[in-house]
């Protein structure tokens, strides 16, 4: 199908008062983009939209930042449902990216677990299953984007009105539109804004079981990777996989030493990475305030006069057991 390309405000502005004057209350939408695939900074290339009538391609990175508060008028304004399917990675997407959430959603795939269906889009499509994950991890960055990319992005909002009819129809039927509302609004409600900094608390293996000073440590370890990360410009799971940072954190050798050791492994000598900029990077990463501190003596305190309290107790109790009855 044939779409039209938006790369202006202006175009942008006009597009959503075209919707508004044809009393559109609603629209299919889906986005593409780098999720840390390519660069460090996730980025949102396109956003595909299908009102019934006319499908078009929001080109974001050639709109540019003069666009932003016009795009998020127009992903917020409560007047346009979005139709999406499983629109949370989209949602987190718009908040860490363009600074806003989307809303009011209708996520299709919240009614097809109401309706305990499978949770698949590729099935109505036509398209194979691998075909499309090829599609998503292509480099939707680049300028201009290939004809094949655009026709698979249009092409994946087409059906997602119709679906959505079908499947409303049989959640009235079984009386779980209500359901299905309250659940989409709440998808697109929630907060998924993370900072990477602090991503080390879930994401660093093994993490919980460390003792204090390991932690402190991995903290450092992780903080430094991000460091790294965007001063290279570089996703940051190619430069140190997760499982490279805890070997590096077990490792008998300096930290410092370990890292560049694990980071230049394999590397061609005029690549490897110079030691100056690794210990610069480690020594900001230690002084970053999302270091943890060590847990006050006090707590440890307050855990032997609670034992006081509980012994105190014991003995309160064994006494009244040893009383005779009156």
């Amino acid at each position: 199908m044939a779409c039209t390309i938006i790369t202006t405000e202006e175009q942008l502005k006009e597009y959503v008062g075209n919707l508004r004057e044809k009393g559109a209350s609603r629209v299919a939408l889906d986005m593409e983009g780098d999720q840390g695939m390519f660069h460090y900074h996730y980025a949102v290339s396109i956003l595909q939209c299908f009102d019934g009538e006319e499908g078009v391609i929001i080109d974001v990175i050639k709109m540019g930042r003069n666009g932003n508060d016009t795009l998020r008028e127009f992903l917020t304004c409560q007047d346009i449902i979005k139709v999406m399917f499983s629109c949370g990675n989209d949602v987190f997407m718009a908040q860490n990216v363009l600074g806003c959430t989307i809303s009011p959603i209708n996520d299709i795939s919240i009614a097809q677990k109401l309706l305990e269906m499978p949770i698949n889009l590729t099935s109505y499509l036509n398209i194979d299953k691998d075909q499309k994950d090829s599609f998503q991890r292509a480099n939707w960055l680049l300028r201009p984007i290939k004809p094949e990319l655009l026709e698979y992005a249009i092409n994946d909002v087409l059906k997602l009105l119709e679906i959505e009819d079908n499947l409303s129809a049989q959640l009235t039927e079984k009386e779980l539109y209500g359901q299905y509302i309250e659940q989409s609004r709440a998808a697109s409600s929630k907060t998924y804004i993370v900072n990477p900094h602090l991503l080390f608390q879930t994401k660093f293996p093994g993490y919980g079981r460390l003792p204090f000073d390991k932690k402190k440590l991995a903290a450092g370890l992780w903080i430094f990777r991000e460091l790294l990360g965007e001063r290279l410009d570089c996703p940051v799971g190619y430069l140190l996989p997760k499982k490279i940072l805890a070997s590096i954190l077990s490792s008998n050798n300096e930290i410092v030493s370990a890292i560049e050791s694990a980071i230049n492994s394999g590397r061609k000598p005029r690549k490897r990475m110079n030691a100056a900029l690794i210990r610069e990077l480690f020594d900001r990463a230690m002084q970053s305030p999302h270091i943890p501190l060590k847990p006050p003596k006090r707590t440890a305190l307050k855990r032997r006069e609670g034992n006081r309290r509980g012994d105190k107790t014991q003995n309160e109790q064994h006494k009244k057991q040893q009383e005779p009855p009156k």
